[in-house]
């Protein structure tokens, strides 16, 4: 079973080309909305959303949506919201030069070609309706580092045509043979795709039970307010002042109430979100 990594149209000039390309998508969590700034007039047909911490998307324009709806089942995609669409003709520039044509000064971001511009309505009109072609996310990914690469996981490899993994490094999105086919046909211009490797990890439970807990403190750290945030901190930081100040403690009896304090502290701030064990903690500290 052969697995491809759907990347971007390589572009020159760095993250600086890469923006230019793909703009900046992230996920509105107040609000629960996708939401891209990009250049304009220009968009392709069809990319990926940059490499960040954001779980990654296919961005696709509308009649993309509807042919992609025609020939695959069960997708699932969610309209964008176009927070900021700047007007850059950049397209026609000359790709081979060493430099784009308003390169930026080297203290600046990339970035910046979009967000130190004003919002066009027309152009973002003109663009249409875009939308976030979202994968599922099955299996896991693991770095082997006697090759040196991530690769996929055999025992847990998804049968899906396209998906993300349980992955410690930036999220890549796999695609079927099937799908590969489908958008090499039809949109060759805007993407390719390079081979997945295949492995088998030396622990799958220990790989498993990694990915399991970084899925719970996910889930946790989604139901936690400002007011626990805020509780959690002053919590911490009260320990941690009490463990400064032990060594002024002139008995053993006063040492071991404000141990027992201590701990008290901590636990309640572990129950409160799980706190990870910090060079501070030590002697203090252990997980019930």
């Amino acid at each position: 079973m052969m697995i491809y990594i759907l990347k971007n149209k390589e572009m020159p000039w760095g993250n600086y080309g890469e923006i230019l390309w793909q703009g900046i998508y992230y996920f509105d969590k107040k609000k629960q909305e996708h939401r891209i700034l990009r250049t304009a007039p220009f968009c392709p047909e069809i990319y990926r959303s940059q490499y960040d911490r954001e779980s990654p998307v296919i961005i696709v324009k509308e009649y993309v949506k509807k042919l992609i709806e025609k020939n695959f089942l069960y997708f699932n995609f969610v309209k964008v919201y176009k927070n900021k669409i700047v007007k850059l003709d950049w397209q026609d520039w000359d790709l081979s030069k060493d430099e784009s044509e308003i390169y930026l000064s080297g203290d600046m971001d990339a970035e910046e070609y979009i967000t130190n511009k004003k919002h066009n309505e027309v152009f973002s009109q003109g663009l249409g309706n875009l939308y976030a072609l979202i994968p599922e996310k099955d299996g896991y990914s693991y770095y082997d580092e006697k090759d040196a690469q991530e690769k996929l996981a055999k025992l847990t490899l998804s049968t899906k045509d396209i998906f993300i993994t349980h992955s410690l490094k930036n999220q890549e999105i796999y695609v079927s043979e099937k799908f590969k086919l489908f958008l090499e046909t039809n949109f060759p211009n805007d993407i390719y795709f390079e081979s997945a490797k295949l492995g088998e990890p030396e622990d799958f439970n220990k790989l498993a039970e990694k990915f399991l807990h970084l899925d719970v403190l996910k889930e946790k750290t989604e139901k936690m307010s400002d007011n626990d945030w805020s509780k959690w901190h002053k919590l911490k930081g009260e320990a941690q002042r009490l463990i400064e100040r032990i060594d002024s403690l002139k008995t053993e009896t006063a040492k071991d109430k404000r141990k027992e304090k201590i701990q008290l502290l901590l636990n309640q701030v572990h129950e409160i979100y799980p706190l990870n064990y910090e060079k501070w903690t030590y002697g203090f500290w252990r997980e019930n």
